[in-house]
């Protein structure tokens, strides 16, 4: 079997990697508005979820067809949630300035509404990218999802908390995010996302099946 033909296993993970690095800078250049950044994360699952289900490789197309598509709505969650990040931000700093009683109360009250916000963010761009819904009821399934979906969710935890102390732990890390860390974190998350989402969706594995099928 020859190593460099269209459908070898050499090939494919050479194309793969042309993909994750074309979305990983496509992904930097749209978000450099930074209002922006909530579209391009949204465009981002989107060409990586559609990838992994049909082996698709058109990054370019997808990712600026997802950009258009969910513009309004993926930039209007990222500032709702950069606003909220930064309110958070503050009263954390106002409850630890305190170092009393009130500011230890406060402390747990931001912890425990903290935490749902977290899993939000962490969910909301991929379900933006699969679901067509409202702003409310994407948000209000990713937090569902997040929770319906514990363990998967912790394991999303520990790869995005793995990326980021790598990327300020490890000099040789900090060369490989720099060159394709963005479209790689999000094609490891998007395999999950694939997994989830396919419950919601019981008829698109085998209509992804179909479809990868013309491809190879």
């Amino acid at each position: 079997m020859n190593l460099f033909t269209h459908d070898s296993l050499l090939s494919r993970f050479f194309y793969l990697v042309g993909d994750i690095i074309t979305l990983h800078l496509l992904w930097i250049l749209c978000s450099l508005p930074i209002f922006t950044i909530g579209a391009s994360t949204t465009a981002l699952y989107y060409s990586c979820m559609k990838r992994i289900r049909t082996k698709e490789g058109y990054p370019l197309k997808n990712f600026f067809a997802s950009f258009k598509m969910n513009f309004k709505q993926s930039t209007l969650i990222w500032l709702g949630l950069l606003v909220i990040g930064f309110l958070f931000f503050a009263d954390f700093r106002i409850a630890m300035a305190l170092g009393n009683t009130l500011g230890h109360l406060m402390l747990i009250a931001c912890s425990c509404f903290f935490i749902p916000y977290l899993l939000i963010c962490l969910y909301i761009f991929p379900v933006q990218a699969k679901f067509k819904n409202t702003i409310y009821d994407n948000l209000k399934n990713a937090f569902f999802m997040a929770i319906r979906h514990f363990p998967l969710t912790l394991l999303l935890v520990v790869i995005d908390a793995s990326f980021v102390l790598l990327f300020f732990s490890s000099v040789p890390f900090i060369g490989l995010a720099l060159c394709c860390g963005v479209g790689l974190l999000g094609y490891l998350n998007s395999n999950l996302f694939v997994f989830i989402f396919r419950k919601y969706v019981p008829d698109e594995f085998e209509h992804d099946l179909e479809i990868s099928g013309e491809h190879f």
